[in-house]
């Protein structure tokens, strides 16, 4: 039986979840990385290593799916990755960080894919649009992570205790709100059909490469914008720690009122603004010389961004040629694929050039974008004419 309330409380939890795992990893990056004694190119590794057992994950999410339900897969994930989590705050030694890295990125990224699949069941039992704010969820999640990040780091205290602390409550109220998650047995098999009869469209072929560049992106903000403010700019550890948490908090408001904007502004027009900002603003940080600019800067971007993925998700969704759950599968693996190759590449940059210098890449990134979103806009108008 269908419960609307019970069903959306449990699908929000379960996109809250991914969102506090990384905000807590990357909130306290510095505090690893002076603990375990790692360098930059070894963080790179670290988070190669994420976006490596993400893709790995991916590769399964859709058979473990189809076999266990993605119920199934969200509870048991849910617990995976905080194990991981727990390993990583209390590694003593780099194999051990390693390891504990890949663990996360695995059971993330099955996170990901399950929970996405819950959101477009709920949406189609209940006939109304809610996509945008269970994304908005994953958001806060990320917000809470940080705060809990900064007030540790002001606190001295460790990462692992504050991994412990600020998740296990939150695995354990996911777990007791997993029977309102829906079955999506029937929706997975005529996906899985349909799946096999089309190449990529061209329009999901862009999403994807979009989504890639804006994963990598928003991903050089949690992931060395707190490096950078702490070995850059002379900020705090507690400082550093705000980085990935104003980013989120402001994504998270500007979804909440993502789905009249793009109803009035139309959704091309407001991811080119909206890139078009995150520009500029990536232009400020990398100009700055305050912490508490590099911060402001760091909020804009995410206002720039926050429609971005979202919008990807819904184009490819509605592309009209292959089914939804294809589509944005396809997207989502590329997604993966921008954690897997990028931060690798920011880590190998900072080792042999600077940190400022790696950054560079990131309006780099933002522009290629822009430029794919004004041939996306034709497309993307022409495929929603197929749908039926």
């Amino acid at each position: 039986m269908f419960h609307p309330l019970r069903s959306k409380a449990a699908c929000a939890v379960f996109f809250f979840l991914p969102g506090l795992y990384y905000g807590l990893i990357v909130s306290r990056l510095p505090a690893i990385k002076m603990h375990v004694g790692l360098s930059d190119s070894q963080i790179g590794l670290c988070l190669f290593m994420f976006g490596c057992f993400g893709l790995l994950g991916l590769l399964f999410s859709p058979k473990l799916i189809s076999r266990f339900s993605s119920r199934m897969v969200l509870c048991v994930n849910a617990v995976l990755c905080f194990l991981g989590l727990l390993g990583i705050g209390f590694a003593q030694t780099v194999p051990q960080i390693f390891v504990a890295f890949g663990i996360c990125g695995f059971s993330v990224s099955l996170l990901d894919g399950a929970m996405n699949t819950q959101g477009v069941l709920y949406e189609k039992a209940s006939k109304r649009p809610t996509l945008n704010l269970f994304h908005a969820f994953y958001s806060l999640g990320a917000v809470f992570a940080s705060a809990a990040g900064s007030v540790c780091a002001a606190l001295a205290i460790g990462s692992g205790i504050n991994f412990l602390v600020a998740s296990a409550a939150f695995v354990v109220l996911s777990l007791s709100l997993s029977g309102y998650l829906l079955s999506d047995r029937t929706a997975l098999t005529s996906a899985s059909t349909g799946s096999k009869k089309h190449r990529l469209p061209a329009v999901v072929m862009i999403c994807a490469v979009c989504s890639l560049l804006a994963y990598a992106s928003e991903g050089s903000v949690g992931e060395w914008g707190g490096l950078y403010l702490t070995g850059d700019k002379g900020a705090d550890q507690s400082v550093a720690a705000l980085v990935y948490g104003l980013f989120s908090i402001v994504t998270f408001f500007a979804r909440l009122a993502g789905d009249p904007l793009r109803t009035k502004f139309g959704e091309n027009n407001l991811m080119l603004c909206g890139l078009a900002l995150a520009l500029a603003a990536m232009g400020v940080v990398l100009k700055a010389d305050s912490a508490y600019t590099v911060l402001a800067a760091y909020a804009v971007m995410g206002l720039g961004f926050a429609h971005v993925i979202p919008t990807l998700f819904s184009i490819a969704g509605r592309n009209g040629i292959i089914p939804a759950a294809s589509a944005t599968a396809a997207v989502a693996f590329m997604s993966y694929a921008g954690l897997l190759f990028v931060p690798p590449c920011i880590g190998w940059v900072a080792q042999h050039f600077s940190l400022h210098a790696a950054l560079c890449l990131v309006p780099v990134m933002i522009a290629v974008i822009f430029i794919l979103t004004l041939r996306l806009r034709s497309l993307s108008v022409r495929n929603s004419e197929l749908t039926p």
